[in-house]
């Protein structure tokens, strides 16, 4: 155990360092219109906690986690809940390190696609019990986002208490004993006799170190969305605010034509985004959560995200430490966390061109 602290400290150093030059040298300046919601009296924000697995899984079994949670305007007291899983941060940061000090470097190492694990979508509503609620899965419905009834629902356990750090502090949110999921995801308290792990160490460090923040944006975020973090050459998916309307634009990169439909598709986080090609509009039938709807697109893409959910997340939020950010849109599959796709925010999309 002791190696493996040794270990963890050293690329702690070094994974800070990393997203130290990301905070620095990329992203697009804030106005005050794209700033996430603050904390209020309601649970609203998010929380970084701890995925404890069995041994023996695929990754780390006690995983960074992160829960994010939107009251739902009209049901004070339920909320829309986010349940992200961080890949093996130890792995991140000579790509974060490579887009922002060295790109070229990016041609040879690859370039950063890979941020989360996989993420989950609920809706979360009081139980009768004081201090806990129960978690329903959600699916999209035509033009509606419904929940689902569950017999057997996931719990969320606060902690009582008045000096905690933050209201999930010593928190616990339960397994219902589906296929991938940890035993629980713990938000740690100290003292609480629990081994958070290296990944929960470097990602608190690094969050509360640099200043940053992990934000649920509400917001429709217009500009040109690239298939890799920093692969500034590969635009493939453009958002634009047009009148009333919202228009996704998902578009082939004519400059890889020349690739083999393999190494395309490898080129993005998920390779059923290699791709999708067509206009939709852009619906909001909850807060912060958006779906597509086809305005000139064929059969295979409609086919892709006619039953996803998208979610404007920056999962790296440098806004309050440095006025910036990178925003990642996430289509997300209710029925399957680990099937996403993701893209990920221009870093020259300044604001004039967003509106």
């Amino acid at each position: 155990m002791s190696d493996l602290i040794v270990l963890g400290d050293s690329f702690m150093k070094l994974f800070l360092l990393s997203l130290s030059f990301l905070a620095f040298v990329s992203c697009s300046s804030i106005n005050e219109w794209r700033r996430p919601a603050s904390f209020g009296h309601d649970l609203t924000g998010s929380y970084l906690g701890v995925a404890d697995y069995k041994l023996g899984r695929k990754g780390p079994n006690n995983a960074a986690t992160r829960l994010y949670l939107n009251e739902i305007e009209g049901e004070k007291g339920s909320y829309y809940a986010l349940i992200h899983e961080y890949v093996n941060l130890l792995n991140m940061f000579p790509e974060y390190v490579a887009a922002n000090k060295a790109p070229a470097i990016n041609k040879v190492i690859g370039y950063l696609k890979d941020i989360t694990s996989k993420l989950e979508v609920y809706k979360m509503v009081p139980s009768a019990v004081d201090g806990e609620y129960h978690f329903y899965p959600v699916k999209v419905d035509g033009d509606k986002i419904v929940t689902l009834s569950s017999e057997n629902p996931r719990h969320l356990k606060l902690k009582k208490g008045q000096d905690l750090e933050h209201p999930l502090v010593g928190a616990i949110l339960t397994s219902n004993g589906k296929k991938g999921q940890p035993k629980e995801i713990f938000f740690p308290q100290d003292n609480d006799k629990k081994y958070n792990g290296i990944q929960y160490t470097i990602a608190s460090f690094v969050y509360k170190k640099i200043g940053l923040d992990s934000t649920w944006r509400k917001e429709f975020l217009p500009g040109p969305y690239l298939s890799a973090y920093g692969r500034l050459d590969d635009v493939v998916l453009d958002l634009k605010q047009v009148g009333n309307q919202k228009i996704s634009t998902f578009q082939l990169n004519p400059e890889m034509a020349k690739k083999s439909r393999k190494s395309r598709a490898r080129m993005f986080t998920n390779k059923k985004s290699a791709f999708l090609e067509g206009t939709y509009e852009t619906i909001e039938p909850a807060e912060g959560m958006f779906l597509v709807r086809p305005l000139k697109a064929d059969d295979k893409t409609n086919k892709v995200l006619s039953t996803r959910i998208g979610l404007f997340v920056d999962i790296f939020d440098a806004t309050k430490a440095l006025n910036q950010d990178v925003v990642e849109l996430i289509f997300v599959d209710p029925a399957n966390p680990e099937d996403f796709l993701m893209y990920y925010e221009h870093p020259e999309n300044g604001e004039g061109e967003s509106k």
